[in-house]
């Protein structure tokens, strides 16, 4: 027996100082990786980005950007295989607004420099997404 699941969440990059900044958060497991949750009835995988972002991090002002990538992967829960898809979207927050992290979804937040975040994150196939997502933002590629 399989089920699918779909899910949403962000690369979050801002200006502050005339640098760029990107989030991420550190997850239950306490892997640093973006923001992201679940899709839920009746919500666009847009809606669902922002909503997941402003749960987790309380960051108010959003602007999506474009779609990233998607990734998929396969796990098991309680003896159910699912295979989960994940929409990233690029999204820009507001300089200057302050992190309040939601305590019982995630450990941590923190605001990294690009070279930094590419070097910080975790999960599989992950980096590779967000060097993308902040190449379409600045225009520049970041090195290993």
């Amino acid at each position: 027996m399989s089920e699918k699941h779909f899910a949403s969440g962000g690369v979050i990059v801002k200006k502050e100082d005339g640098k760029l900044n990107v989030l991420l958060i550190k997850d239950s497991y306490g892997h640093w990786t973006w923001p992201k949750g679940h899709i839920e009835k009746e919500e666009s995988s847009e809606e669902a980005a922002l909503r997941e972002v402003r749960e987790e991090t309380g960051l108010k002002t959003l602007e999506i950007i474009e779609e990233i990538d998607s990734q998929e992967y396969w796990y098991t829960l309680k003896r159910v295989k699912v295979h989960k898809i994940v929409h990233i979207y690029l999204i820009k927050a507001k300089s200057g607004e302050k992190l309040k992290i939601q305590k019982e979804e995630i450990q941590e937040g923190k605001w990294f420099l690009p070279e930094e975040a590419t070097k910080t994150i975790e999960y599989k196939g992950s980096k590779e997404i967000l060097k993308k997502g902040i190449e379409k933002f600045t225009g520049l590629r970041i090195k290993d």
